[in-house]
């Protein structure tokens, strides 16, 4: 499969990358500093911003499905709603629709009132603003879309062990490894088992 992977120089974007060439897929992946990328035979690397149209329709060019594993710094902009309004600009033109996109869990309809989502916005409140954001904009697109709430992600190894579920609920032991992260986010562009739907994941 020919994959556009967005955020694929963060921390648990050059795991979905590594993970996706491995698994043989072909990548483009849209960064500011292409060094960041080692090269690869099945790797394209596209040189911009993700608020940038004209880069990211390039990105997307001969994309069968779309990955996104943007996210927000703390005092940065709010690149997830940004760039996801960007993307999905972008992918209405190309005919794309699959989409798998990594969120945080406490948004949404997962923002509960316990003590580890409470701490969460108390913590992280524009992070999970601007994911908030980027949901509802994902939501209302005509993409086929899956949303995945993460908790903690860690540095561990790829297990295969992790639960996930749209009822899942969370507390403050709850994370996952990247690499399980990855594991599922390329399982699920196959499976196809959550269209349309946001679920979380946890180990």
């Amino acid at each position: 499969m020919r994959l556009a992977i967005f955020g694929g120089t963060g921390r648990a974007g050059r795991v979905v990358v590594g993970q996706a060439l491995r698994d043989g897929h072909e990548v483009s992946a849209l960064t500011r500093d292409p060094s960041r990328i080692g090269p690869h035979a099945q790797l394209r690397v596209v040189g911009g911003d993700v608020r940038d149209l004209a880069a990211v329709t390039l990105t997307l060019k001969g994309a069968d499905a779309i990955i996104s594993t943007l996210g927000r710094r703390r005092r940065g902009p709010d690149v997830c709603t940004e760039g996801i309004r960007t993307v999905l600009a972008a992918a209405a033109g190309n005919g794309l629709r699959r989409l798998i996109i990594l969120s945080n869990y406490g948004v949404a309809e997962s923002r509960d009132r316990s003590a580890y989502v409470t701490a969460s916005w108390l913590l992280e409140r524009a992070v999970l603003r601007d994911k908030e954001q980027m949901e509802a904009l994902v939501r209302d697109s005509d993409t086929q879309w899956t949303v995945i709430r993460a908790p903690v992600l860690t540095n561990g190894p790829r297990t295969g062990t992790y639960h996930v579920g749209t009822n899942l609920r969370l507390s403050f032991t709850a994370k996952v490894s990247r690499a399980d992260l990855a594991e599922f986010m390329l399982t699920e562009l196959h499976d196809n088992a959550y269209p349309r739907r946001a679920v979380a994941i946890t180990s």
